[in-house]
């Protein structure tokens, strides 16, 4: 599959360069609803996330954009989707201009599974970072998945 080896060639390519070290986090959260209460959420990332986003829905296959203004962009792809379970997107293209950061080939993965009455979302992040910014790497995604989406899903509101 194309996005794959692409995937593939541009890790080996930035683990060659000292700035880069591979990156894999994961954060879990329970929420007192069901998968299929979950999924639809999850899915609506332009409530939530704390980028803007440019796209279509999320499918199998669609692609969006999240930005920053001028300084953050990533054009992304969904590689994987199976309702109310899980949700998979590669970042194809990206750039943070302030320091030419690329995390082009990067995973982020949504796994949703049922636990009682309640949804275990697991979500990790699968790919690269500045060797000095995994603490910043686990920062964003607790605020992301812990703050932004959990209020989101709890309140209708992701601040």
């Amino acid at each position: 599959m194309y996005w794959i080896e692409k995937y593939e060639q541009k890790n080996n390519t930035k683990m060659q360069d000292k700035n880069y070290k591979a990156a894999n986090y994961t954060v879990e959260i329970e929420i007192a609803k069901s998968p299929d209460d979950v999924f639809n959420p999850v899915i609506d990332v332009s409530k939530w996330w704390p980028e803007q986003f440019e796209g279509e829905s999320l499918k199998l296959n669609s692609e969006f954009i999240f930005s920053s203004g001028e300084t953050h962009y990533s054009k992304n792809k969904i590689v994987e989707f199976v309702p109310n379970k899980k949700v998979v997107w590669l970042v194809t293209e990206s750039i943070r201009t302030t320091d030419n950061f690329d995390w082009t080939g990067t995973k982020f993965i949504f796994e949703l599974t049922p636990k009682g009455l309640n949804t275990l979302l697991k979500f990790t992040y699968d790919g690269v970072v500045f060797e000095n910014e995994y603490d910043r790497l686990i920062q964003i995604c607790d605020m992301t998945i812990k703050e932004m989406f959990y209020n989101f899903i709890i309140n209708g509101q992701a601040k």
